[in-house]
């Protein structure tokens, strides 16, 4: 039997078709996609204390040690998934331990300082796509259930450029699914093209009158005229990426693979929706990067309705607030538990689906979890990483940490882990050699 070459296109008069992975082509377990996924949700978990009734079912941390530790109903629908999670406890981003809690979904992926001055850096998914994007027609995928960038310390996005900008969120299911599969609609290639063309123009006439402007200005100006200009450089770069890719015709996907009529009214349906479009964009290899925060800080936007929606007697910010109440706890476990079952499905259809000799967990690392423990306790951040054990990671126990280990080291590892040749990332001290 013939053997093909992974990246074998189907050439037809004017348009090339990438094949998917066939028995027949020479595919090596390293030459298979790396990918990583980062899920974050706000307002920290149901932590009930040790005398309280309702700590046995609904402590948000698991009981025991290592391998030997027993899961509550907060994360009780992981279980099935147990040979392919790690759950770490004691993590957090130093420099967030002491600023207002509600600002730390600004710096969970970047590990930034917004002590004093907002000075963000940028995101570890951004740093993975240095590594990803020139295999893929996306450098990166943006979600979250509110979309845009939210406003600082506030944050309605978990990516942030190398400037520290933050970078807009999509949150319609079908603009997602149109942007990853289909066409632009009542424009050919040749339409496509030219206008990519004057887009590249009127950038770069945009970029030469900044760079005449900067040497006219005081060093204050200057710096934020950079801020800009380096937001400019990256629609250019993305506009020469999209002309690039013209001649690669999107993977056909069919839409009945996913529900585009989801909506935020209906949480549960909205939030496996942007759950399958990653899985949709990771299966095509259309990106091998993405993020999703499910909702925002101190009660905003609609991803704080989602828990009283669904009737678990109020918004996520205020079930934080509510545990003086008769069943507190319980109700804020409750929604703990309906967030771990939306993504054990997730994790489900990762490993069902075969890659080369693996599955699609086994080739995508992804990390969920919090940066605040209680709602306002930036430290103990609840943290769950699932598959990549085909990127080196291993699982199966409970590993707890003290404070001299920064969150900023389990970012690292799987930035590494998916191909980054970086060794430090904000204020890394080194990587997780337990998972």
């Amino acid at each position: 039997m013939k053997s093909l070459n992974r990246r074998t296109l189907l050439r037809g008069i004017g348009c090339s078709l990438a094949l998917p992975v066939l028995d027949c082509m020479a595919v090596l377990p390293e030459s298979l996609p790396r990918r990583a996924c980062f899920v974050f949700f706000p307002n920290g978990v149901s932590l009930p204390p040790h005398e309280h009734p309702a700590h046995k079912d609904w402590h948000w941390f698991p009981f025991g040690d290592g391998k030997d530790y027993a899961l509550t109903r907060s994360l009780a629908p992981l279980e099935p998934h147990r040979a392919d999670i790690s759950i770490l406890q004691g993590l957090s981003h130093p420099r967030g331990r002491m600023v207002v809690a509600h600002t730390t979904a600004d710096t969970f992926l970047t590990g930034g300082d917004v002590s004093g001055a907002y000075n963000n850096s940028i995101s570890i998914d951004q740093i993975i796509s240095r590594a990803t994007a020139p295999h893929t027609r996306f450098p990166s995928l943006v979600l979250s259930s509110d979309g845009g960038i939210g406003y600082t310390a506030r944050t309605g996005t978990l990516s942030f450029n190398k400037s520290g900008q933050p970078i807009p969120a999509e949150a319609d299911p079908r603009r997602i699914f149109n942007r990853l599969f289909s066409s632009v609609e009542g424009q050919t290639d040749e339409q496509q093209r030219a206008a990519l063309r004057n887009s590249g123009s009127l950038l770069d006439y945009l970029l030469e009158d900044g760079r005449r402007l900067q040497r006219q200005l005081g060093r204050g100006d200057r710096a934020k005229l950079d801020e800009y200009l380096t937001a400019v450089r990256e629609v250019e770069t993305q506009v020469h990426r999209t002309e690039a890719w013209l001649d690669v015709a999107k993977p056909k996907v069919a839409t009945d693979e996913v529900n585009l009529q989801a909506v935020q009214s209906d949480p549960g349906e909205y939030i496996k929706t942007i759950y399958d479009l990653m899985f949709l964009a990771f299966r095509s290899d259309s990106t091998r990067v993405a993020t999703y925060q499910i909702s925002r800080e101190d009660g905003q936007g609609i991803g704080d309705q989602f828990p009283s929606i669904l009737g678990f007697n109020g918004g996520h910010h205020s079930l934080s607030h509510s545990t003086e109440t008769e069943n507190g706890f319980e109700h804020w476990g409750r929604y703990d538990e309906f967030l771990s079952a939306q993504l054990a499905c997730f994790l489900q259809r990762l490993k069902s689906t075969v890659e080369g000799d693996s599955s699609l967990l086994d080739r995508t690392t992804v990390l969920y979890g919090c940066s605040t423990s209680h709602t306002h306790i930036a430290r103990n951040y609840p943290i769950v990483i699932a598959g990549g054990k085909a990127c080196g990671l291993k699982h199966g126990a409970l590993h707890r940490y003290s404070e001299d280990t920064p969150f900023s080291n389990a970012l690292l590892r799987i930035a590494q882990a998916t191909g980054a040749r970086d060794e430090r990332f904000a204020d890394s001290s080194g990587v997780l050699s337990e998972i």
